[in-house]
């Protein structure tokens, strides 16, 4: 029900730059450009060798990655923090995430990160597990398994009856998915795989109104199970198992994931610049340019952007990007993704007898109890989540509007809750102006097009980011990136 999104690869704790990546180049327009007078040729004194685009944790470590081998890097962010998708609510109960939720014991990178940043990590995961199970909430009303499995309006097959909607979908996907090796869903060979998880599931039996049940109304990716490459589901469905093969703990950084990135960037010898969003990048014979919205403008010999594509987009590139990458940079779709932080002045779950979590097929969304008081059963709030499609519509009331609904649908659907119901917080990634989205995602065919190619080095311009990552997704992904982008870098 949460956003916990554990890494695919079971990473070793220590990284060495004794492998050269391979490299390519693309050249080309993908979008109109603006003027940028190309960098000086030779080293100037106190130029830096590389300049990293973009300070969360990707390009944090690709830049200390780089450190390490002793080039000169500066980082420029466009946010006034660092961090990128990591975004704690620090002031509020609880330290509520509202990106990065939690690491799995397979995600290596992630581990010795958080040690080399001097942050301690704790598991949580039997805070997710603990208590009863999510509510599952129909048409407003509670429906117990059994409940569900006898409900007229129930539009599941026979034999999966009694299976709640938000369990359906990734049962199928790991009981029956067609790819035998996870690790080599970007093969060509497996390019017949990458149809619509829409396609899949009717594949598998379920009617039109069972999969806008089972995955359109809280989807994990996209707005609808037709936005979503199955291939990708099934890849993500090897993560699952491999992670859970590597040990069940869920580890988050005590006192906020926040301070690993924070504690990343104090490691760097460079300059971390904030407030300096981007606005044209150009890579010449001898080096590269970047020009910032204020005007100010840095040359190094290199770039690494682990900008998401989403914000790139709405970046000049000169020489422009061809073919499929330019593709991948104008149309990756990121995950419409909105939460709304909510307290309660009382324990009304302990008064109605219900679970305090609650899926719901209405405007409410998902709701998700918090457990990060002094003990584990402390419940220090509510992350309520809405994806896609809610998600957008969400987006259109407004912080206030939202906020206001999502509290009287609770009420209604819950009377022991009025009046107990505080909201505290609102966060839209959808409208998060460095991000438009939170993680991104293949579509239908997207796999097959783009996904060996998008992340080519294009001259001096490099790329990181975890959409760029094909071995690993979350936090692992974004660091195993940052590996790939550093040996290119010092392999040119």
């Amino acid at each position: 029900m949460g956003i916990d999104r554990r890494g695919f690869t079971l990473g070793a704790a220590g990284l060495g730059l004794t492998a050269l990546a391979g490299a390519g180049t693309a050249a080309g327009a993908a979008r109109p450009a603006r003027s940028v007078k190309p960098a000086p040729g030779p080293a100037v004194p106190g130029r830096p060798d590389v300049v990293v685009l973009g300070a969360g944790v990707s390009g944090l470590q690709a830049a200390w990655l780089l450190e390490q081998q002793g080039l000169r890097v500066t980082v420029l962010e466009g946010r006034t923090r660092v961090g990128g998708r990591v975004m704690t609510l620090l002031d509020e109960p609880g330290y509520p995430e509202m990106g990065f939720n939690s690491m799995a014991e397979g995600y290596g990178r992630g581990i010795d990160a958080a040690s080399r940043a001097g942050v301690e990590l704790q598991e949580v995961g039997a805070r997710y597990r603990m208590g009863p199970p999510p509510g599952l909430w129909i048409n407003g009303q509670p429906l117990t398994r059994e409940e569900w499995a006898r409900f007229p309006g129930n539009p599941f097959p026979a034999a999966l009856k009694a299976v709640m909607p938000a369990e359906l979908v990734g049962r199928l996907v790991a009981e029956r998915t067609r790819l035998k090796d996870w690790t080599a869903w970007t093969d060509p060979a497996q390019a017949g795989l990458d149809i619509s998880l829409h396609d899949f599931l009717r594949e598998q039996g379920l009617s039109d109104a069972a999969i806008r049940l089972a995955y359109d109304v809280s989807p994990y990716y996209g707005t609808s199970a037709y936005d979503v490459s199955a291939l990708m589901m099934e890849y993500n469905d090897g993560f699952v198992k491999a992670q859970f093969a590597a040990g069940p703990k869920s580890l988050a950084v005590k006192g906020g994931n926040l301070h690993l990135p924070q504690g990343m960037a104090r490691l760097l010898k460079g300059d971390v610049i904030l407030g300096k969003e981007v606005t044209a990048i150009e890579a010449g014979a001898t080096g590269c340019v970047v020009t910032c919205r204020d005007g100010s403008r840095f040359e190094a010999g290199r770039v690494v952007c682990s900008l998401p594509f989403s914000t790139l987009r709405f970046v000049s590139i000169l020489p422009g990007l061809a073919g499929a990458q330019a593709r991948a940079v104008a149309t990756l779709p990121y995950q419409p993704l909105s939460i709304a932080f909510i307290t309660a002045a009382a324990p009304f779950w302990e008064e109605d007898k219900l679970a305090p979590g609650m899926w719901t097929d209405g405007l409410t969304g998902t709701v998700i109890p918090q457990r990060y008081g002094a003990t584990p059963e402390e419940i220090t709030g509510f992350q309520v989540q809405a994806r896609g499609a809610l998600a957008n519509y969400w987006d259109r009331l407004g912080r206030d509007g939202a906020l206001r609904m999502i509290v009287a649908g609770l009420e209604a659907m819950r009377p022991a809750a009025r009046g107990k119901l505080v909201p505290r917080a609102y966060f839209s990634w959808s409208q998060e102006a460095f991000n438009g989205g939170d993680w991104a995602y293949f579509g239908p065919g997207h796999v097959r097009d783009f996904a060996t190619t998008m992340s080519l080095p294009a001259g001096r311009l490099h790329f990181c980011g975890e959409h760029t990552a094909t071995g690993a997704r979350g936090l692992e992904g974004a660091l195993e990136s940052a590996e790939r982008a550093a040996l290119e870098v010092l392999g040119a």
